[in-house]
């Protein structure tokens, strides 16, 4: 997919993890500066590792901040008042267990990852992309929300609301020129998931990098038609 939009600033959350870091990878070899919210020393050591050129170079600004809190978002807003783009790919799997023996607190901690994150930086960076008329979110579901695989109810509920999340603000923002869609993976090809299934198929998976290509598409110009889409990668 040809597309170019060089010189935007990006947001994008979950940056630091293994899906984040290929949209990073993504976003600056196009020519955008990406700002990226972290709280895990870890994944901030491996950003670091990897892409130590790009923040030398200032195309990569990071931003400690725990963004399922206002104040965090707030801070990440701040960091990016001419952002054009938004990927919310922070996110949680958890699950395994029928409802009756899923503890409570797992639906909570299912929500404010993969919910609650996507909330607060939409609310917070909205604004500004709205007194523009530009704009474009880039939510991440997972094919969990549409299959409802049993033992997975917090996960696929929490999944399930980025759906809705996604296709009503699509209806509040459409008409000021901000666009939102949707990107359903199936199973992603990343290091934890080997490791959580390592008998699996590992060809049926999906590259992050291909993500990345479809939700790079999406934000960019080229993409610009594509409004309230879901998207299976």
């Amino acid at each position: 997919m040809a597309a170019t939009n060089s010189g935007r600033s990006v947001v994008i959350s979950g940056g630091t993890g293994a899906l984040g870091r290929a949209l990073v990878s993504r976003f600056v070899a196009a020519g955008d500066r990406v700002i990226v919210p972290w709280i895990m020393k870890r994944e901030l050591d491996a950003m670091e590792a990897e892409e130590g050129d790009a923040l030398r170079r200032g195309r990569i600004v990071l931003v400690e901040a725990d963004v399922a809190e206002e104040a965090g978002a707030r801070r990440v807003a701040d960091a990016a008042t001419d952002a054009e783009a938004l990927v919310n790919a922070v996110g949680g799997y958890g699950g395994g267990k029928p409802l009756h023996e899923t503890e409570l607190e797992l639906w909570d901690r299912m929500y404010r990852m993969n919910v609650r994150t996507a909330v607060a930086l939409s609310r917070a960076l909205l604004p500004a992309m709205l007194a523009r008329q530009r704009g474009s979110i880039a939510n991440i579901a997972s094919r969990a929300a549409l299959d409802l695989p049993a033992g997975l109810s917090a996960y696929a509920s929490a999944k399930g609301a980025v759906l809705s999340l996604s296709e009503i603000l699509q209806k509040e923002v459409g008409d000021r020129h901000v666009r939102v869609n949707t990107i359903i993976p199936t199973t992603i090809d990343t290091p934890a998931n080997r490791a959580a299934m390592p008998n699996a198929d590992f060809s049926l998976w999906t590259a992050p990098a291909a993500i990345a290509e479809v939700i790079y598409w999406l934000s960019s110009d080229a993409g610009a038609t594509v409004r309230g889409a879901t998207v299976p990668v």
